[in-house]
Parts: C-alpha cells; sequence; structure tokens
C-alpha cells in the first residue's frame, strides 16, 4: 500500500488535514527545543554528529536526518502537546521528526512530503489497531513507540521511493531497532514514549535497507508474529491490510488544545465549560469531584503534590485547578505554578471517582468519558459531562484557524512572530513549495536555522 499511494489520489480533506498535523508538529518540536532536557539531549547528539543537512529547530545547528530526527522528536514531546489517536498515543511525533529531516535531505517537494506523512500515519496507526492487546494484557504491558516505529520507516520508505519488496525488507529491520514496550514496567522519565529513538531506527531501517541489508519480510505474520514483540496477546491481519481507499485513520487524528495526558483534557473542557458558564472562581469552590474512567483515577490522581512539571503532566487535579486559576496548560506548564500554595489548596478540593461504565467506553470505543460536579460555596450544585476532548473528530471543534493560533502563540517566543508567520503560511502552502523552500521562506539564508 506504502509503495502504490499517490498523490494525486490523495482527497483535497487529507492533504489539507496532513499539512495542519505538520504545522502542528513543527509547532511543538520549535517550542520544545527550548526545554532543558531537550538540549541536554540535542547536546549529546551534537558531540556524535558532525553535521549535516537536516535543521535541529532551536538549536542553531544542522545534523544527519537521524540524528536531527532524534533531537525534534524529542523537543515535540516536551509540552505533552503532539497529536493524538484515543489509547494509541501521538502518532504524529513518532513520524514526522522523521519525515521532515529526510525531505530537507532529499529536498523532496511539498507533495512529497504529505504524502510520505499521510503513508507514516496511515501505516502506523493500522499497526496500532490490529495489535491492540486486551484490557487484561493492557495492564500488565504497553508500548506504543514499539509499534508507531513503523510509522516513521513507512513515511521515510516513501521519501527514498522504495519498491514493496524493499518496504517489506526495512519492516523486518525496524524489529531489530524498535524500543521494548516499556511502560507499566519503569518509571517514567522525561524520554517518556521515547520518540526519538523511534525516528531515529525509521530512517536507519531504511538507510540499511538502501545499503544491502536484508530484514525478514515476513514480521508480522503467523503466531509468533511481531505482535508478540509488542507485548499484545491478540492480532488481527486484516485490519493491518485495509486499504487506504477503504479507511482514512489521518482523518481521525486529534490535536491536542492544551498540555498533559490526552485523558485529561475533557476534564478540563468540562471544568472550561463550567467557568464559562456560570462565572466561578477558585474563590467561590467548596469542592469538585471528577468522575471518570478506573484508568484514570488510578494513574492521573495522584494524592502528592506534582514535584515536577513532568508529574504534573499526569496529575488531572492539578491541570483542572490551573484552570479556575487562570493559568491553562494551553501553551505548557510551569515550574513557577508547582510552588503556588493557592494552587495546592484548590486541589485539595478536587476528587476523582470511577464513573461506571467509563472504563468500558474507553477501551472499546475509544472516548474519554468524565462528569465533573462543582459544588459552589453559596449552595449551588454544577455539572458538566463529556466524553470526547476538544480537538478529537468527534469532541468540540480545533479548526484551522485554531491550529494555526497555537502555533504561532508556541513559535512566536522562539522564533519570533515574523518568523513565524513565514514558516506557518509556507506549511499552508506546502503543496506549491519544496521543504528547503519553505525553510529559505523562513529564515532567508538557506544554511541558517532556528
Amino acid at each position: 500500500m506504502v509503495a502504490d499511494a499517490s498523490y494525486e489520489d490523495l482527497a483535497p480533506e487529507i492533504i489539507e488535514k496532513v499539512k495542519l498535523l505538520i504545522l502542528d508538529q513543527l509547532g511543538c518540536m520549535i517550542a520544545g527545543s527550548v526545554h532543558r532536557e531537550s538540549l541536554r539531549l540535542a547536546s549529546y547528539l551534537e558531540e556524535i554528529d558532525p553535521g549535516g543537512e537536516a535543521t535541529v529547530f532551536g538549536a542553531c545547528k544542522r545534523m544527519t536526518p537521524p540524528n536531527a530526527a532524534h533531537a525534534n522528536a524529542q523537543a515535540g514531546t516536551m509540552l505533552s502537546l503532539d497529536d493524538s489517536y484515543i489509547r494509541y498515543g501521538h502518532p504524529g511525533n513518532s513520524l514526522l521528526p522523521a519525515a521532515f529531516a529526510v525531505a530537507e535531505l532529499l529536498n523532496a517537494s511539498g507533495p512529497e512530503l504529505i504524502l510520505s506523512a499521510m503513508c507514516g500515519y496511515e501505516m502506523s496507526m493500522r499497526l496500532g489497531l490490529a495489535i491492540s492487546a486486551s484490557v487484561e494484557r493492557d495492564q500488565k504491558v504497553k508500548g506504543y513507540s514499539s509499534w508507531q516505529v513503523f510509522g516513521a520507516t513507512s513515511a521515510t520508505a516513501k521519501l527514498r521511493r522504495l519498491s514493496a519488496e524493499e518496504i517489506a525488507g526495512a519492516y523486518g529491520l525496524t524489529a531489530m531497532h524498535a524500543p521494548p514496550p516499556y511502560l507499566r514496567k519503569l518509571p517514567l522519565n522525561w524520554l517518556k514514549n521515547n520518540y526519538g529513538w523511534a525516528n531515529k531506527a525509521g530512517i536507519t531501517s531504511v538507510d540499511l535497507t538502501i545499503a544491502g541489508y536484508e530484514g525478514n519480510r515476513e514480521i508480522f505474520d503467523g503466531e509468533f508474529g511481531y505482535w508478540i514483540i509488542a507485548g499484545s496477546d491478540q492480532f488481527d491481519p486484516d485490519v493491518l491490510v485495509t486499504p487506504f481507499a477503504e479507511r482514512s485513520i489521518v482523518k481521525e487524528i486529534g490535536f491536542k488544545p492544551y498540555s498533559g495526558c490526552r485523558w485529561s483534557h475533557t476534564p478540563i473542557d468540562c471544568i472550561r465549560n463550567l467557568i464559562k458558564s456560570y462565572f466561578v472562581t477558585h474563590e467561590g469552590i467548596d469542592r469538585i469531584t471528577i468522575e471518570t474512567a478506573h484508568e484514570f483515577v488510578r494513574d492521573l490522581n495522584s494524592d502528592v503534590w506534582p514535584d515536577t512539571v513532568l508529574d504534573a503532566l499526569l496529575n488531572i487535579p492539578y491541570l483542572v485547578a490551573l484552570e479556575l486559576h487562570g493559568k491553562s496548560s494551553a501553551l505548557g506548564l510551569s515550574d513557577q505554578d508547582l510552588k503556588r500554595e493557592d494552587i495546592a489548596k484548590t486541589v485539595e478540593k478536587i476528587t476523582m471517582t470511577v464513573l461506571p461504565g467509563a472504563q468500558e467506553r474507553f477501551f472499546k470505543c475509544g472516548m474519554v468519558p468524565v462528569r465533573v460536579t462543582l459544588h459552589t460555596k453559596d449552595g449551588r450544585v454544577l455539572n458538566e459531562y463529556a466524553e470526547y476532548p476538544k480537538g478529537h473528530p468527534n469532541g468540540p471543534p480545533f479548526a484551522r484557524k485554531d491550529v494555526v493560533a497555537k502555533f504561532l502563540g508556541l513559535t512566536t517566543p522562539v522564533i519570533r512572530r515574523t518568523r513565524a508567520e513565514r514558516l506557518c503560511n509556507g506549511i499552508l502552502d506546502l503543496e506549491r513549495h519544496t521543504v528547503k523552500d519553505v525553510m529559505r521562506i523562513a529564515y532567508g539564508d538557506p544554511e541558517a536555522s532556528t
């Protein structure tokens, strides 16, 4: 399917969606590039990389595509604002850094980048859906980059114009480079889903295929296929080979308006609606109850005050309290807010409990059900219910103008407004440019970087 995919066959709405996904991911990478953990990794990669054709955003340097993609993907996850597919992670950050870096090296056309990105999304998510574990197995072992790495391989292979046989071999090599499914096994750190390595692994697998390495072309097949390596206990091959024309998964990818785990977004939407509708403030709150899936109550409801921003990204009461204090996570979280006693006191008023049926709807339907009940000091009891977060195709809309506003809000502090606007316009008009043209439009000097 990847080898035969053609830009001319893409519907206009698919082209538009992919351009917005590229723009959104670039915004996350640029904004996240100044995070200390991004700078730490970029500094390490610079020591081992003599330089290349691919831009490392925010680092004022260029590297070879595998390392540039590694650095950019790490930056893209820092603010936890990268795109989302409910229950299946953040596919864009596992493939777009690779696609952009290789496209820049090859001076690929805008249509070539769009097509390669579409192939990456479609193959990545088909594999994720095909090997989706049972609920019981999911509770024991889990990994996103373990299979999303094939999205980076697919996008890179399309840009490199590999044949179907070569792509199959590259998939076999990808399996040998893929990160293990370590979630639920290891403590969380700033590598998070390790998407940086997934991007590097995808590019490397294609490069090795071109160099003559042979990979197992049947890596997905049979009772001992890749689904076992990825930690699953079941496999539906029909989902993996569903033609692109029968289902466009890229249309189902959602944009994230707030920092924090995607599971926290419906509670944030609810509290924002309550604030807007009833003019409530943190001073007028007696207590708040958040009812949602057991998964979220267990994993995103720490009784311990978050010590770091990383902890805060996975703390629903903290993220909800920020909204009540006018400190929305829409542009990221700050260390300074972790020191505020008034926010801590609001968090103490928030209780999370299990909403009957929510766990089943999460696993079976990809919903994020939540009911927020707010008790005010003047005796009012206010309720808000939601199933899909803003930016999800079935949730409150996050239109083109919202993606653009998010991009400009994220990037302007890093690269200044004029440059951010030029880069934005270049991506929105991507079908008329090469990738290097877009960089020249944004930065002028073709050797310049952010």
